[in-house]
């Protein structure tokens, strides 16, 4: 600790030479977030870590500087670190900087929307160091980007421990909130708890010179402004100052003056200027760009190191080093997966998403168990949050992005479990730690099928996950609501996957089920008489009056087009257009009983694609 606190006096920017980390929280290469053995194992370890961290720094200005994504970055080293409580003194319940965030049932908070980008932008980097954990990259990563954005020099540490699991995650509503009822309070009230002062308040808040909100997000700013509407990156959202990827104090004296309609003022912005407290400090930043450069680094090196160093329990400690780099890289790869995917630790059933080579009948009995809980649990779950329609868009969308012109597995996309935290799912996965995602993904998206009426799916199970976000499939792969085109689109979408005409338009029918909502694809009418009061959240437009029914209504209210209040895409009225898709379409909409026939072998049809199965082939009855 007298390292720790000679080394916090005399400081370190993330751009200056990286001290001896001897001393410090070590972590080893082995095992991510947790101290070595002993002294000899520590001084052993110390030079590779502090190598991997000037790498690992590096590495992030190499991203900086072909992705303008500073903002999500300094977002991500502060959502981590800002769940500090001073007033819990055990680790890690106290929450802070302690990666944290990298797992589902955290990154699902409100305040933390959109931070799997920022996850997905820094694993390929985490992956390369395995000395390096999850919190000292996130940390590393976010006043790197501060840096390079033009800002201060940040006096950082380094060897901070990791959680071990999703279980200590901290609970939600700790981050602050942008418009609460009394914005001084609240501020207050959240970084008071975490230790930090008026100051620190104003001088932090100044980050907001970084980035933008967009709506469809956070709720807040506009779809675009003159400053956003060309990126860099992804075009929209509305920014707090004109040059939002610069550093500097830009933001005060925007608030300040707020003569500019494109530039966004939130409440805990406004304030700023409005409570006498913070005035003092505001004011001052807003003239005086060199005394807001001293305050934020030592604010944003404070607020860094929140949590980080409060004794670890007896599990944070390292076992034995393995002999071989293969083992090394065994063990990060299980703790990717682990922490971008699950709430726990993997099972002992499958390593990677593989199960074990040795499969014996009772381990498949045990899977088959697990499958038939799992089923019984999701049955559970739609009768209290009438999720049908989400469900089954969830096993659609694992499984559409398949491509039967590319053999190599997982390239070939299709339903293997790609790493999404799901509010809804994650519970059901955490009990049944022997079913893969990509096999819950397409029971629960068949349960639902059932469950809303529709036909029995004879579904099979023992899909494999693919192990890490490299392995996702490139986006532009689902259909889209209203190509230039319809039928060529959906039949350049669904041949790819090897599906026929007759498929693409009994798939189609699963839009009996559910909503489009504008706010989130730009299609359908914010509310209809049958949307405004539920089920669930009020809103949006369905494609029939009885969006939780399966049933063939769908083909019939296309076909008649009689009521306003119910959607028709350029997807759906072509199928009634196009003369091959209008036979099964018409046969459809007369015949109930042979729609959910071919419908029923679709689905499964569609929920194999690109499935890599690992013997035996289970049935949640078997």
């Amino acid at each position: 600790m007298a390292v720790v606190h000679r080394i916090l006096r005399r400081g370190l920017s993330a751009a200056s030479p990286l001290p001896s980390l001897r001393g410090l929280l070590l972590v080893s290469p082995q095992e991510p977030g947790r101290r070595p053995a002993s002294s000899s194992a520590a001084e052993a370890a110390a030079g590779d870590v502090e190598a991997e961290l000037r790498a690992a720094r590096e590495d992030v200005r190499q991203l900086l500087k072909s992705n303008p994504c500073h903002p999500i970055l300094v977002r991500l080293g502060w959502h981590d670190a800002g769940t500090y409580d001073k007033n819990i003194t055990e680790w890690p319940k106290c929450g802070g900087a302690n990666g944290s965030l990298r797992f589902g049932v955290e990154l699902v908070h409100a305040a933390n929307k959109g931070l799997l980008k920022a996850l997905f932008l820094v694993i390929p980097i985490k992956s390369k160091y395995a000395g390096v954990t999850y919190a000292d990259i996130f940390q590393l990563a976010s006043a790197t980007a501060i840096e390079e954005a033009g800002g201060p020099k940040i006096p950082m540490i380094y060897g901070r421990a990791d959680v071990a699991d999703g279980e200590e995650c901290p609970p939600e509503g700790r981050l602050p909130a942008a418009d609460p009822p009394s914005p001084a309070e609240h501020l207050r009230e959240v970084f008071y708890r975490m230790g930090l002062s008026d100051k620190e308040i104003v001088a932090l808040s100044r980050a907001h010179t970084l980035g933008r909100a967009r709506p469809e997000r956070s709720g807040w700013g506009k779809p675009e402004t003159k400053y956003t509407e060309n990126g860099p990156g992804a075009p929209g959202g509305q920014s707090w100052t004109s040059e939002w990827l610069k550093f500097d104090n830009s933001y005060f004296k925007e608030i300040k003056e707020r003569r500019d309609e494109d530039l966004l003022v939130l409440p805990t912005d406004a304030v700023l200027f409005e409570d006498s407290s913070f005035k003092i400090h505001a004011e001052k930043y807003a003239e005086d760009q060199d005394a807001f450069f001293e305050d934020y680094a030592e604010a944003h090196a404070k607020l860094s190191n929140l949590g980080a160093n409060e004794p670890l329990p007896k599990r944070h400690q390292n076992p034995p080093l393995p002999t071989s780099a293969a083992a090394d890289m065994a063990v990060v790869h299980r703790l990717l997966r682990r922490g971008l995917s699950a709430a726990s630790p993997l099972p002992s059933l499958q390593e990677l998403g593989r199960r074990p080579a040795s499969s014996s009948a009772a381990a498949a009995g045990d899977a088959a168990a697990e499958l038939r809980g799992a089923r019984e649990d999701v049955k559970q779950l739609l009768k209290s949050t009438s999720c049908h329609p989400i469900l089954v868009r969830l096993g659609w969308h694992d499984a559409g992005t398949y491509d039967k012109n590319i053999t190599e597995w997982p390239k070939c996309g299709g339903a293997n479990g790609l790493v999404n935290a799901l509010k809804l799912i994650q519970p059901i996965k955490d009990k049944h730690a022997g079913v893969t995602y990509a096999d819950l993904f397409q029971l629960a998206s068949a349960t639902a099928i059932e469950e809303a009426g529709g036909p029995k799916i004879p579904m099979i199970y023992g899909r494999v996950d693919v192990a890490a976000p490299e392995q996702c499939p490139p986006e532009g792969r689902l259909p889209a609501a209203g190509p230039p085109s319809p039928a060529e689109h959906l039949r350049e979408v669904f041949y790819r996957m090897g599906l026929s005409d007759k498929e693409i338009v009994v798939l189609s029918g699963a839009h009996t089920l559910g909503r489009s909502r504008p706010e989130r694809s730009g299609w359908g009418k914010p509310e209809t008489k049958y949307t405004k009061n539920g089920p669930g959240a009020p809103g949006g437009q369905s494609w029939t009056s009885q969006w939780l029914k399966f049933d063939n209504s769908y083909f019939k209210d296309i076909k008649e087009r009689r009521d306003e209040d119910l959607l028709v895409l350029p997807t759906d009225a072509v199928l009634f257009e196009d003369s091959s898709f209008k036979i099964y379409a018409e046969k459809y909409a007369a015949d109930q009983d042979a729609f959910f026939e071919d419908y029923a072998e679709a689905h499964a049809k569609l929920s194999n694609l690109g499935a890599k199965f690992d013997p035996p082939k289970l049935t949640c009855k078997s």
